[in-house]
């Protein structure tokens, strides 16, 4: 048995499983191999090639595979490296629509801060963005991070009350997104009737118009 680990130490396999057949422990498969590795000897880097044994049970990938974060907790990594990809931006429609219904005002929302996800998985596969932090009601901040996410956009509810979003929104970068406008979000309170005329207005006010 040959075994491979990167450059971090890491156990190159190419799948990890948890069997409650084998409740002490993992079960790994590396090329047409299974093994079972005892959850203690997951904890130390490199895992020892004598803490492999022989597994005679071969597991369905679909059902049993363990999502990406075990295998960084148990010091594997899958072959093809892990994937790491944040949700989109939200975008400042979305959350003109998100200030509305929470009720968001300049003291609970923050400015932009930079962000990153996946940085347990190393610098190879951290992804660095721009984010704000709002905060909600109690019991508001679970479902809104879920919400978000089902549409695409990253979010993450960090801390009681408070949920991160990724925004994206700051300045111009030669050659990605679009040109810096000066533009800013501004949040007020208007009816339905003022808010038409506000944006009529503003639309005069972009195109050149007498105002």
């Amino acid at each position: 048995m040959s075994l491979e680990y990167n450059e971090d130490g890491l156990l190159i396999v190419d799948g990890f499983y948890y069997d409650p057949a084998y409740s002490n422990g993992w079960v790994v498969n590396i090329g047409d191999s299974w093994y079972m590795i005892a959850d203690t000897e997951t904890r130390q880097r490199p895992i020892k090639k004598e803490a492999l044994r022989p597994y005679k049970k071969k597991l369905e990938p679909k059902k049993e595979k363990q999502p990406e974060y075990s295998y960084i907790t148990n010091n594997m990594i899958p072959r093809e490296g892990f994937s790491i990809e944040p949700g989109r931006p939200i975008t400042s429609e979305e959350f003109d629509e998100l200030c509305k219904k929470y009720n968001l005002a300049d003291d609970t929302v923050s400015g932009e801060f930079g962000d990153r996800i996946g940085s347990i998985y190393g610098e190879k596969y951290t992804k660095y963005f721009k984010s704000i932090q709002i905060k909600v009601g109690p019991g508001e901040a679970i479902p809104l991070e879920g919400y978000l996410r089902n549409k695409g956009i990253e979010a993450f509810n960090g801390s009681p009350g408070r949920v991160n979003i990724r925004t994206d929104w700051g300045g111009y970068r030669e050659g990605a997104g679009r040109k810096a406008t000066g533009r800013k979000i501004a949040r007020i309170y208007v009816t339905e009737e003022e808010e038409k005329k506000l944006r009529d207005y503003l639309e005069k006010i972009r195109n050149g118009e007498n105002a």
